[in-house]
């Protein structure tokens, strides 16, 4: 989405902060010429008010929301896994990453649960002198 204009791109930056537009409200308005209408517009005031109100396609689904999906194949997973396979996928392909970082790095351990919360995956940068 780009607006050539700096007019129109302030204009609609204006819009979008006092509006409270979503990315998706913004593209509809910009790409529906929003700020040319409402230039030719003889009664601004009142464009300016409906453009505040959401329509019902401007919301976001969830899987618009999440439109990118983890890609993971270099973890040889089977097409459905659990979260306790992923997590040791993970883990295992973070630990041989490490070891192949070299001596400074080192895997302290996988997840430990205390007494009140579960530290996750611990691992560190060992200071080594010469």
């Amino acid at each position: 989405m780009s607006v050539r204009s700096s007019a129109a791109r302030e204009f609609y930056e204006a819009e979008a902060l006092r509006n409270g537009w979503t990315v998706k409200q913004l593209e509809r308005q910009v790409s529906s010429q929003f700020y040319e209408r409402t230039l030719l517009s003889v009664n601004k005031a009142k464009m300016l008010r409906d453009a505040a109100v959401a329509k019902p396609e401007d919301v976001i689904t969830p899987e618009a929301a999440i439109r990118d999906p983890f890609v993971l194949e270099f973890l040889n997973l089977k097409d459905e896994y659990s979260e306790s396979e992923l997590e040791e996928a993970l883990v295992q392909h973070m630990a041989d990453f490490l070891l192949e970082l070299g001596d400074d790095f080192a895997f302290v351990g996988r997840q430990r649960r205390g007494a009140d919360a579960s530290l996750s995956q611990l691992c560190t940068r060992a200071l080594v002198q010469a």
